[in-house]
């Protein structure tokens, strides 16, 4: 490998706890077995740069019955939604910013960045470069709101996750007509102006026509691997691939074995499943929430605090050769310029072998070069493409 290659992991998110009052990183420094990215395994694997995410802010189950469908078709019944609407959700976004600032404030490691030249700075002194991303952009649908996060430092954000907003679908549940409001077509514009490079991994099919029909900038999707090869809904379809593509955009690869092989996703072990109660007891959140009978950030505390009612019990999965086909695949579509390293670390049940962290870096790169790539195209994998396009945007 390259001493001097630049590594980035453009999306993934670490442990925190959570409270009614606010969000900490849980033991970052620390290298805890069997988590899938933490700080030594950041290092040990070599990684320059981290889109860390905020992920998708309170969203919970509402109706789990359609959701155990959702993987390939999409939806249009409530089964997904958030906690947060309107001035809490934004000050559920900036908890979350405000989390990841004091992450890095706090650690000899990781710096906070807003450039490229800030990432080859900080990797130049041995520091992992951070950058602000949220995978749910919740804005109380004000463009003010918008422009604040960009001063405080979003420069790479998705739009939507599970959940659709009222001005964007999601891709496993979609309005019809589905895709983007006026409002949301805005919301591209602003972007666009502001410099902040837009990730439409987890908008619709139709919503993603519409950004880059709407964006005058390259987009990407930071992790979403081909509907080719597993026909998952929120895998891209070639047609996306090669528009974002052409657009000079990035698309970067998702580490769960169900986004490389769908049989992963059927051969799942079932779980004990969801009756009546669970459906009553979601909704009965929501209406407490929006009556404001319960506090949206005791609710989240409290859903991501407690036991988790599994879906499956047992998890398929794949190994690196199949991860590096997907590779191909994208590369024959759009060309080793357009691709690079998402990942969706580290909440994913079904990792892929031999890629099942952010310290097994290396091991993935090693498998492209055995593959046949050349040093520089494992370069631009890697990290410079990401780096290319965040240089045309937000520099």
């Amino acid at each position: 490998m390259s001493s001097d290659r630049l590594i980035m992991l453009a999306h993934l998110h670490m442990q925190r706890d959570f409270t009614a009052e606010g969000i900490e990183y849980r033991e970052p420094a620390v290298d805890v077995p069997g988590r899938q990215v933490d700080i030594p395994k950041l290092k040990r694997g070599g990684v320059d740069c981290i889109w860390l995410s905020e992920g998708a802010p309170g969203e919970f189950t509402a109706d789990p019955t359609p959701a155990r469908h959702a993987s390939e078709n999409p939806s249009t019944q409530l089964f997904r939604r958030t906690f947060f609407e309107g001035a809490p959700g934004v000050q559920r976004v900036l908890r979350g910013f405000d989390a990841v600032r004091r992450l890095c404030e706090g650690s000899k490691d990781l710096e906070l960045v807003t450039t490229t030249e800030g990432i080859r700075a900080a990797a130049a002194v041995g520091k992992i470069a951070v950058l602000l991303h949220t995978e749910n952009l919740l804005m109380a649908e004000d463009l003010a709101m918008l422009r604040a996060y960009h001063e405080v430092g979003l420069r790479v954000t998705g739009l939507v996750h599970a959940a659709p907003q009222s001005w964007i679908d999601c891709d496993s549940e979609q309005s019809v007509p589905s895709g983007l409001t006026d409002f949301g077509r805005d919301v591209v514009g602003e972007l666009n102006r502001l410099g902040i490079l837009i990730d439409v991994s987890h908008a619709s099919e139709r919503a993603i026509d519409h950004v880059l029909e709407e964006s005058r900038d390259p987009i990407v999707a930071s992790h979403s691997n081909p509907k080719a090869i597993s026909g998952l809904q929120r895998n891209l379809s070639d047609e996306h691939i090669r528009r974002i593509a052409d657009g000079g955009g990035v698309v970067g690869i998702h580490c769960s074995s169900a986004f490389v092989d769908i049989a992963c996703q059927h051969g799942r072990g079932s779980g004990p499943g969801f009756d009546e109660s669970e459906r009553v007891r979601g909704m009965q959140m929501l209406a407490d929430i929006r009556s404001g009978e319960l506090d949206p950030f005791e609710a989240e505390a409290g859903v991501r605090g407690g036991e988790a009612k599994p879906l499956w019990t047992s998890f398929s999965t794949v190994g690196l050769e199949a991860l590096v086909d997907v590779v191909d695949h994208m590369v024959n579509v759009a060309g080793y310029e357009h691709v690079g390293i998402g990942t969706d670390f580290e909440f994913l049940e079904d990792v892929v072998e031999g890629f099942a962290g952010a310290h097994e870096t290396p091991q993935f790169l090693a498998a492209l070069e055995a593959r046949g790539y050349s040093g520089r195209q494992v370069d631009a994998i890697a990290g410079e493409n990401f780096m290319r396009v965040m240089a045309e945007v937000i520099d």
